[in-house]
């Protein structure tokens, strides 16, 4: 940058000894011909002092214009990191920090119309989570959030989703898996939060259970209705004791199938 600048420098003041030489010797020609030899001769030294406050004026005036280029530049950097970090932020649920609901369900959707359409979807339930706060208190209730979340994210894959609906409910997203591994990954989740003792300043540590529904859906359903169809799933699961997976699919008519799994160690 330096020395572009200087480049630039050299060439005004060039430019302007020539410049400076040509109208010395025009007008002298012009208005006052007998001193023509002697002014030939000084032309190059008053253009020389002419040009080098002119260089100087020049470089340091595109010295000033680069800097506040680079402040600029420097500027528009920090506003898109911090445009790219406040979208991140309004993305992700601030405790658990997984996908919200409508980032969740949105980045969903777009994985089913762009890239891949098939997928399945297990909604997740902390069990007896209201009695957890009571008893334990909502700091012991967060730390039952945290351990879901990070035993989800264990056992997921990388390209999988993963987001908070609200409150003590989750929805897990999983692409290209026939139905055995689906339900290995639900079953390793719901075995992992029943095996992830909790810390609760007592002699015993405290442990507690998920409940899952899950479902797999074709191409032609949209996210709402598979949502829809996990729920009930997950209210199965509930229904028959909590503490397991409740599996079945939706045909291409939208209706369940007849075969419903339910899994529970």
């Amino acid at each position: 940058m330096m020395f572009s600048l200087t480049k630039q420098m050299l060439l005004v003041m060039g430019w302007a000894v020539v410049g400076a030489q040509v109208v010395t010797y025009a007008i002298v020609q012009a208005l006052m011909p007998h001193i023509l030899e002697p002014a030939i001769m000084l032309a190059p030294i008053i253009s020389t002092i002419v040009a080098i406050p002119l260089g100087f004026v020049f470089f340091k005036q595109n010295e000033r214009l680069n800097n506040a280029n680079l402040q600029l530049l420097s500027t528009n950097e920090n506003l898109e990191r911090e445009t790219a970090i406040a979208r991140y932020e309004a993305s992700i649920d601030p405790m658990t920090r997984v996908l919200n609901r409508v980032h969740f369900v949105r980045n969903v959707e777009s994985c089913r119309q762009e890239e891949v359409q098939e997928g399945y979807f297990l909604m997740l339930d902390a069990d007896n989570f209201k009695k957890i706060n009571d008893t334990y208190g909502h700091d012991i209730g967060d730390a039952a959030l945290m351990t879901i979340t990070n035993v989800i994210r264990d056992t997921i894959r990388e390209d999988d989703f993963v987001g908070r609906l609200g409150g003590e409910e989750f929805g897990i997203y999983l692409r290209l898996l026939n139905k055995r591994q689906a339900y290995e990954i639900a079953e390793r989740i719901r075995e992992k939060v029943a095996k992830s003792p909790i810390d609760v300043g007592a002699d015993k540590p405290f442990n507690f259970t998920v409940s899952i529904g899950a479902v797999f859906a074709a191409k032609e359903q949209n996210v709402s209705e598979i949502m829809k169809h996990a729920d009930k799933n997950l209210y199965h699961a509930k229904h028959r004791g909590r503490n397991r997976v409740v599996f079945d699919a939706i045909t291409r008519s939208g209706k369940r199938a007849v075969e419903l799994m339910a899994l529970r160690a």
